[in-house]
Parts: structure tokens; C-alpha cells; sequence
């Protein structure tokens, strides 16, 4: 009879845990939608800008003030809130806060206030992904889910983001841009306050009380396996920058390269969906390696201006060469980093990540200008370099390196 009692209170325990684990996944899952629901409208920005007077030089500046500013605020904002708890309550606020800022816009300011504004915001909504990505590892590492199926939701968001956006703006007009993504940043404010907060997360965490920001620079697999992935994600540059430029020259029309732009998202939420299953227990620099072999064919490819068959491969290994490397990433901090330093993490790898992609963006220029070939081959190098950075080594060095790094409990 007590044994019996006893594999009752188990197997209650055990659904108890699991109904946690599925609201919280439900909750992440909401709020990566929620978050991206409004990255198809910031596409529309330079038209904005421009239709409030803003000459091409000014909107050039304005653009470019996120990329500096990512690099000075973000790591420092990120661990200061982490160390105490404030994940979850810091991307609501940020995008409560995102939003006001984003609505003074509607006075169509002059061009000081309109880099005025574009710092701001800059500062503000530059942390909300960020902190998105640290809560979500939160809660993988505390309750076990699959990450890539908590971050696809983000990316259908971006489809779905994308394809309502023209249609908003043709009823509403180019002037409302400003109201409409204030409205939509009130979403992940709104998600964030219902999901649990940051101590119930670190409370299944026996890291929780030990490790310091500074171990996370003792950390060599994790320290290389950010720069890796840094490298891999910056050598999408020449394809971002001048891809939809090389395809029109091939005669391709805008609807084929709108469709070759989805046929990459698509691989990428497929990717996200099947991705953590198909790594099991393996090491997760697996996949950042997988990305950036797949990275360099991707660029290989790319490089003999292929016909449309070989693009729609090309477009197809973006759910490797971007996706395996983000959710390869993203498994590292999960398994190597405590509860409390997430955040700490995420916000060292967007330093190194946005640092990378500003120098591969703005060197693409002058690569495309050196021919389509040396580009394109320079980015398959950027890429192989990547996996050199992230490649394991002897079998056992991650299962090794659990127990053997200061950060790990």
C-alpha cells in the first residue's frame, strides 16, 4: 500500500513538472511571436524617414546608429539585469519603453531630433532580443525544453510580419508607420509580464549560486564557440548586402527573389523545429560546425552566379548556415553557463556578433566591387574559419568540460 502511495505522489510530481514545462514553453514560444511581429514593418523605416524629409545622406547615418551603439550598451545592460534577476522584467519595460520612444516619431521631428530619437530607441530596443534569447535559455536549461522549438515561433512571426506589413502601410500609409510598430511592441511587454519570473527559473538551476561573469572568459570551448558563430553569421554580409542586386542582373524577377527569400525562412523554421531532436546529447558545436561547412558550399555556390536550381539549394542551406549556428550557439550558453549569467552571456555574443557583422557588411562593399567571385569566396573563408574556432576536438572534450570549467555548478 505505501509503495503504492508513493508511485502516486511520483507519477503526480512527474505530470505536475511536466505541465510546467509545457506553460513555460508555451509562454517562451508567445513571446518570441510576439516579438517579431514587428520586424517586417522596420523594412519600411528608410521610406519613412525619407517621407519626413530626411535627405539619403541623414538616412544613411541614422541607420548605422544601431550598429555602434549595439557594441557599447548591450553586454553591460544585459549583465547588469541578469545578476539580479531582472530578465524577464527588463524586456517588458525596454519595451514598453521602446514604444513611447518610438511614438514621438509621430511628431516628424527635424534632424537632430530625429537622431535624438533614433539613439534612444537604439539603446532601448537593441536589449529586448537579447534579453528574449537569455530568458529563453533560462528556461531551457532550468526546465529542459527544445529550444529551436521555442525560437521558431520567432521566425514564422518574421513571415508573417513581413507579408502584413506592405499591406498595412498601402491602407494606412507610410506616415502611421510609427503607431503601428509602437502598438505591436506592446506584445512582447504584455507576454513578458504573464511568463514566470527569473528566481522560479534559477530555483531548478544548482548553478544558480555560483560563477561569476568574469569565469565566462575562462571558458574556452564557449569563448571559441562564440567566435565561431560570429564568424559563420558574418558571412552572410555579401549576401544580405547584394544578393537581391545579383539575382536581378540574372533576369530573375522580384517575385522569384521574393520566393527565394522564403524559401530560406522556411528552411530555417524547419531547421529550428527538427534541429535540437536530431543533435541529442552531442555536442552542440556539432551544429556550428554543420553551419559553417554548410556556409562555405552556400557561398561556393553563390560564387559561379548559378542558375535558379542551384540558388533554391542555396536558399535551402540557410536552415544550416543560419539556423544551425544560432540554435548551435544558443545550446552552448543553455548547457555551459548558470542561470544568473544567461543574460551575461548573450550579451558578450551579440557584442562579438554585431561587431563581426558590421565589419562584413561594410567590407562587402568593397569585395563586391573586387568581383562577385572574390566576394562571394571570401565569405566562404570567413566561414571555414568559423569551423576551425568551433570544431570539438577528442572525443569526450564536451562531456570533459562540463565539470571542468569554473562556471559550471
Amino acid at each position: 500500500m505505501i509503495s503504492t502511495e508513493s508511485g502516486g505522489v511520483a507519477a503526480g510530481n512527474s505530470a505536475s513538472a511536466k505541465g510546467i514545462a509545457d506553460r513555460l514553453g508555451l509562454g517562451v514560444s508567445g513571446l518570441y511571436l510576439a516579438l517579431y511581429i514587428h520586424y517586417g514593418f522596420f523594412a519600411f523605416l528608410p521610406l519613412w524617414l525619407k517621407a519626413t524629409g530626411a535627405s539619403p545622406e541623414e538616412i544613411g547615418v541614422l541607420l548605422a546608429i544601431p550598429l555602434i551603439l549595439r557594441l557599447l550598451t548591450v553586454a553591460p545592460f544585459s549583465a547588469f539585469v541578469g545578476r539580479r534577476g531582472w530578465v524577464r522584467n527588463a524586456i517588458a519595460y525596454t519595451a514598453l519603453a521602446s514604444a513611447a520612444i518610438v511614438l514621438s516619431l509621430l511628431g516628424e521631428p527635424n534632424h537632430a531630433g530625429r537622431i535624438v530619437i533614433v539613439i534612444l530607441f537604439s539603446i532601448v530596443w537593441d536589449q529586448i532580443p537579447v534579453l528574449t534569447d537569455a530568458y529563453a535559455v533560462m528556461a531551457v536549461r532550468s526546465r529542459g525544453l527544445d529550444f529551436g522549438r521555442l525560437r521558431v515561433w520567432g521566425s514564422i512571426a518574421v513571415v508573417a510580419s513581413n507579408a502584413a506589413a506592405g499591406w498595412a502601410i498601402a491602407v494606412a500609409g507610410i506616415k502611421a508607420l510609427p503607431l503601428m510598430v509602437a502598438a505591436l511592441l506592446l506584445a512582447p511587454a504584455l507576454v513578458a509580464f504573464l511568463l514566470p519570473a527569473d528566481r522560479k527559473l534559477a530555483a531548478a538551476d544548482d548553478a544558480a549560486a555560483g560563477g561569476r561573469w568574469r569565469d565566462l572568459f575562462g571558458d574556452r570551448p564557449l569563448m571559441m564557440g562564440m567566435i565561431a558563430a560570429s564568424l559563420i553569421m558574418g558571412s552572410h554580409g555579401v549576401l544580405t548586402s547584394f544578393g537581391a542586386i545579383q539575382w536581378e542582373a540574372q533576369g530573375i524577377s522580384t517575385t522569384v527573389i521574393g520566393l527565394l527569400q522564403a524559401l530560406a525562412v522556411a528552411a530555417e523554421i524547419l531547421a529550428f523545429w527538427f534541429g535540437a531532436k536530431l543533435l541529442g546529447d552531442r555536442d552542440p558545436r556539432l551544429l556550428i560546425c554543420a553551419g559553417a561547412l554548410a556556409g562555405a558550399l552556400r557561398w561556393a555556390i553563390m560564387a559561379t552566379s548559378p542558375a535558379l536550381p542551384l540558388l533554391i539549394a542555396g536558399q535551402l542551406l540557410n536552415g544550416i548556415t543560419a539556423t544551425g549556428t544560432i540554435l548551435g550557439m544558443m545550446l552552448m550558453i543553455a548547457h555551459r553557463v548558470p542561470t544568473h549569467l544567461s543574460a551575461t552571456a548573450q550579451g558578450m555574443y551579440a557584442v562579438l556578433l554585431g561587431a563581426v557583422l558590421a565589419v562584413a557588411t561594410m567590407g562587402s562593399g568593397l569585395l563586391w566591387s573586387w568581383g562577385l567571385a572574390v566576394a562571394y569566396l571570401s565569405m566562404a573563408a570567413l566561414a571555414l574559419l568559423g569551423a576551425v574556432f568551433a570544431w570539438p576536438g577528442r572525443p569526450g572534450t564536451w562531456a570533459d568540460s562540463l565539470s571542468g570549467t569554473g562556471v559550471e555548478a
